[in-house]
C-alpha cells in the first residue's frame, strides 16, 4: 500500500512539469518521458534510494552530453553541503567538495543554499560564484555548472542537484526541464527513503521493545501486536488478528473499571494505569498498560495503541517485601504490626456485633534453658513446632503472632462468652503439653497464657496488651502451667467458676430456676403498686442459691441470655396469673442484663412474653443499669424509644453508683430512679448519704421522674426517705422476697388491714 502511494505521487510529480511540455520539441518531449518511464520501472521495483538517485544523475547525463551529475545534501545541522551521490564525479573531487560551506563564492550548489533559488553559471573559471572552488573547477575542467533546489516535503530547501559540463554554456528551456524533474524525483526518493527509515526503525523498536504492544482500529479490532505481547501472553498473532481486547479480560475488573478507563481516554486521548489480563493458558498477569489514541488531522479517532509491561516480577517483590515487613521470618506468622491491625478489625466488628475478643499473651516455661541446652537451631525447630499446634487450636478467624523469643501472641474473634474463651485456652495447653521429639530428646513443655478481654479489659490494642502482659505474669508467679484472666475476680477460685459455670447449664436444662418477688409501696398511699422479679436457683444438693452467687457468672459465661428470657416471661405470666386470682393489676418490674441487650432481641422477646402471658405492656417495667445507657448510646436510645412505644415503663436501677448524668436522662424516655440501697443503708447516720439521697429526690422531680428507694429496712430509714419525698420504697422493712403464693397472701393481708 505504501509504496503505490509513493509511486502515485512522484507521478503526479512528474506530471505536473507536462503543462509545459508545448515548449518543447517532440523530440525533447520524448526524451523527458522515456526519463519518466526508466524512474518509476525503478520505484516500481523498489530499488534502493540510492541507486534511484545514482540511476537520475546517469539518466540526466545522458540527456546533456559531456556532463556528470552530482547531488550535495545539508549536513543534520544544517551548516555544511556534502556530496550524496555522484556517480560520474572522481572520488578526489567528491573528497573536494564535502564539506562545503554555503556562501556567495561556494560554487553552484554553496550558492543554491545561500540564495535560495536557482543558479546556472556558463563559466565556471571567471564567474565569483565559484571564487571557493575555482581550483576544482580548474582541475577537472568543470566549466559551467547548473544547480537547482532539493526540497522537502515541508517545501525546506535540504540540498541542491546539479549537472556540470565541460562545456561553456547556459541551459536551454529543456535542460531547465530535465533539471527540474530530477530534483523533483531526488526530493521524492528521499523522503520516501525517510519514511521507510523511519518505518524500519519503527518496526524494529515494534518488534524489539521488551514490552507489548497492541494496534487496533477505532473499533477496537486487533489489527497488530509484537512478539513481546505473544510472548508474554501467549497467543499468536493469528490467534488475535480481528479479535477484541475483550479476549483478554481477567474478570478481575467490573463494568465500572472499564467504563472510567474508556471515559478518560475519549476525555483526554490517554490513559494508564494497572490491570490485570489472562493468558492463553488461563494465568492472571498483572501489567502496567498505557493506551493512546491516534486521531487523523480532522480530530478522528483511527487506532488506538496499547503499551503494557508485564509487573509480576514487580508484584512478587513488593508481595515479598510486605510479607516480609509483616511477618516473622522464623515461624511466618503476623508480626506485632500486622498483628495489633487484626485485632484493631477484631474489636471493631466486635463492638458492632455485641461480642467478645480475647487478647491471649503466651509465654513459653524454661525455654531459655532448653534453647541452652539444645542449641538455637533445636530452638527455632521447637518454636516452629509450637506455631504448628498452635495453628491446630485456632480458627481462621483468629490470629496468631509471634512478636520474638518464645512468646506468642492470639487474638480470639468473635468469642461469645469467657466460658468459651476459656476452653480455647484449655485446647492450647493441652497441645503445647504434648510430649516433643526433637534430635531424639522427648521434650516436655507447658506456657504461661495472660488473657485480657474486650470489652471487659479495655477497648484498644494497647490496653488490652498491657493487660494480658500482667495476667501472663500473675500465671507465672501462680506456678507457671497455667493461665489468668486479667480481671481479679476470674481468677479467684477457677475450680468454683467451672463448677458453678457446669451446674448452671444443667440448671438451665432441667429448670432449676424460681422467682421471688418483692413489693414495691407507694409511700404516701401505703399501698403495694408493684414487684420486683428476683431470681434463685434451686440448687438440687445445695439449695436455694442466692443472685449473688451465680449472676456475674452467668453473664460472663452467656447463660444470662437464656436464664434471663425464662424469668422474663415467668414475671409476666405471675403477674397475669395474679390478676385473674383477683389481685388488683401491679407493675412487675424485671431486671434484664446487659448482656441479653449486647447478644439478644430483646425487643422481640418482650413482646413474645406479653403475647404468651396476656399481660398489658402498662404493668411491666424494665429496670436498666447506669452503665447499659451510656454503651452504645445511640443504639440504647434507638430500642429504648422502640420499647416506650410498645408502652413498658421504664426505670434505672441502683440509681448513682454508675455514670450518673444528666445528659441521659433528659434523652432517655426514663420513668423511674431507683435509689441503690448502697444510700439508703446509712441515711440515718451519714450526712453524705443523706444528702445524696435528697439531691437524687429533688433531681428526679424537677426531670418529672418518680423515685423509689430500695434497702428499706426499718422504720428510721422509711421515715427518713418519706421526708425527702421519695415516692415509693422496697426492703425487708415491709417485706423480704418471697414466692408467688406467699406474695399473694402478703397482699390479701395488706387489704384486709386497709
Amino acid at each position: 500500500m505504501k509504496r503505490h502511494e509513493n509511486m502515485a505521487a512522484l507521478s503526479c510529480s512528474i506530471g505536473q512539469q507536462t503543462v509545459e511540455y508545448s515548449t518543447l520539441s517532440s523530440e525533447e518531449q520524448e526524451k523527458i518521458l522515456h526519463l519518466q518511464q526508466a524512474i518509476l520501472e525503478s520505484v516500481a521495483h523498489c530499488e534502493d534510494h540510492l541507486e534511484i538517485i545514482n540511476q537520475v544523475c546517469r539518466l540526466e547525463e545522458q540527456l546533456l552530453p559531456d556532463s556528470v551529475g552530482s547531488v550535495m545534501l545539508m549536513d543534520n545541522g544544517y551548516e555544511f553541503l556534502n556530496v550524496y551521490a555522484a556517480p560520474s564525479i572522481p572520488p578526489e573531487a567528491v573528497a573536494q567538495l564535502n564539506g562545503l560551506r554555503p556562501g556567495p563564492g561556494a560554487g553552484s550548489c554553496g550558492n543554491v543554499i545561500y540564495r535560495r533559488e536557482p543558479q546556472f553559471v556558463s563559466n565556471t573559471f571567471t564567474d565569483p560564484r565559484w571564487q571557493d572552488l575555482r581550483q576544482l573547477a580548474y582541475d577537472f575542467n568543470l566549466c559551467s555548472c547548473w544547480s537547482v533546489p532539493i526540497y522537502s516535503v515541508e517545501h525546506k530547501i535540504v540540498g541542491a542537484f546539479a549537472l556540470s559540463s565541460f562545456e561553456h554554456r547556459l541551459p536551454s528551456p529543456f535542460h531547465n526541464k530535465v533539471l527540474e524533474i530530477g530534483s523533483s524525483i531526488i526530493g521524492i526518493v528521499l523522503e520516501r527513503n525517510k519514511s521507510q527509515e523511519s518505518l524500519r526503525l519503527l518496526q524494529m523498536v515494534f518488534e524489539g521493545s521488551e514490552e507489548g504492544i497492541m494496534i487496533t482500529d477505532s473499533n477496537k479490532t486487533i489489527l497488530s501486536v509484537n512478539q513481546a505481547f505473544t510472548r508474554i501472553l501467549g497467543y499468536s498473532i493469528e490467534e488475535l488478528l480481528g479479535e477484541t481486547p475483550k479476549k483478554l479480560a481477567s474478570g478481575h475488573h467490573d463494568r465500572g473499571f472499564y467504563a472510567a478507563m474508556w471515559k478518560t481516554i475519549n476525555t483526554f486521548g490517554h490513559w494508564h494505569g494497572e490491570i490485570w489480563n489472562r493468558s492463553k493458558n488461563g494465568e492472571i498477569i498483572p501489567e502496567w498498560l498505557a493506551i493512546s489514541a491516534l486521531n487523523d488531522p480532522s480530530g478522528k479517532t483511527t487506532h488506538y495503541i496499547g503499551i503494557f509491561s508485564d509487573i509480576r516480577e514487580r508484584k512478587n517483590a513488593e508481595d515479598q517485601i510486605r510479607y516480609l515487613s509483616s511477618h516473622d521470618v522464623l515461624t511466618g506468622l503476623p508480626n506485632r504490626m500486622l498483628f495489633k491491625d487484626r485485632l484493631d478489625n477484631a474489636i471493631a466488628f466486635a463492638a458492632r456485633t455485641r461480642l467478645k475478643v480475647a487478647l491471649l499473651n503466651l509465654d513459653l516455661d524454661q525455654f531459655k534453658m532448653l534453647n541452652d541446652s539444645l542449641g538455637h537451631a533445636a530452638g527455632d525447630d521447637l518454636l516452629r513446632c509450637v506455631t504448628s499446634r498452635l495453628k491446630m487450636c485456632v480458627r481462621e478467624t483468629d490470629t496468631l503472632c509471634r512478636p520474638g523469643g518464645d512468646e506468642f501472641f492470639v487474638a480470639l474473634a468473635n468469642m461469645p462468652d469467657t466460658d468459651s474463651i476459656s476452653a480455647m485456652v484449655d485446647k492450647i495447653h493441652e497441645q503445647i503439653s504434648k510430649p516433643i521429639v526433637l534430635e531424639g530428646h522427648h521434650i516436655s513443655l507447658s506456657c504461661s497464657i495472660g488473657i485480657a478481654v474486650y470489652p471487659d479489659d479495655g477497648g484498644n490494642f494497647e490496653t488490652l496488651m498491657k493487660r494480658a502482659d500482667n495476667a501472663m505474669y500473675q500465671a507465672k508467679d501462680a506456678g507457671r502451667n497455667t493461665y489468668r484472666y486479667f480481671r481479679e475476680q476470674l481468677n479467684n477460685d477457677s475450680h468454683e467458676f467451672i463448677r458453678i459455670t457446669h451446674g448452671l447449664r444443667e440448671a438451665v436444662k432441667s429448670n432449676q430456676f424460681t422467682l421471688h418477688f418483692q413489693p414495691q409501696v407507694d409511700l404516701a398511699a401505703g399501698k403495694v403498686l408493684g414487684a420486683e422479679a428476683l431470681v434463685r436457683w434451686n440448687h438440687p444438693v445445695e439449695g436455694l442459691i442466692p443472685p449473688g452467687c451465680f449472676i456475674g457468672i452467668a453473664e460472663q459465661t452467656g447463660l444470662i441470655v437464656e436464664i434471663g428470657e425464662w424469668v422474663l416471661h415467668e414475671a409476666c405470666r405471675q403477674a397475669v396469673a395474679w390478676q385473674l386470682a383477683g389481685l388488683p393489676p401491679m407493675v412487675m418490674a424485671v431486671n434484664m442484663s446487659a448482656v441479653q441487650f449486647k447478644r439478644g432481641n430483646v425487643k422481640k422477646l418482650i413482646r413474645s412474653a406479653l403475647d404468651s402471658s396476656g399481660l398489658d405492656p402498662q404493668h411491666l417495667e424494665i429496670e436498666l443499669t447506669e452503665s447499659m445507657l451510656i454503651h452504645d448510646m445511640n443504639y440504647m436510645l434507638s430500642l429504648l424509644n422502640e420499647l416506650k412505644d410498645m408502652g413498658l415503663k421504664l426505670s434505672i436501677d441502683d440509681f448513682g453508683t454508675g455514670y450518673s448524668s444528666l445528659a441521659y436522662l433528659k434523652k432517655f424516655k426514663i420513668d423511674r430512679l431507683k435509689i441503690d440501697q448502697s444510700f439508703v443503708r446509712d441515711i440515718a447516720t451519714d450526712p453524705n448519704d443523706a444528702a445524696i439521697v435528697h439531691a437524687i429526690v429533688q433531681m428526679a422531680h424537677t426531670l418529672s421522674l418518680q423515685v423509689i428507694a430500695e434497702g428499706v429496712e426499718n422504720e428510721e430509714m422509711l421515715q427518713y426517705v418519706s421526708r425527702c419525698q421519695c415516692d415509693q420504697a422496697q426492703g425487708y422493712h415491709f417485706a423480704r422476697p418471697m414466692l408467688p403464693e406467699v406474695f399473694s397472701a402478703f397482699i390479701a393481708d395488706r387489704a384486709q388491714g386497709d
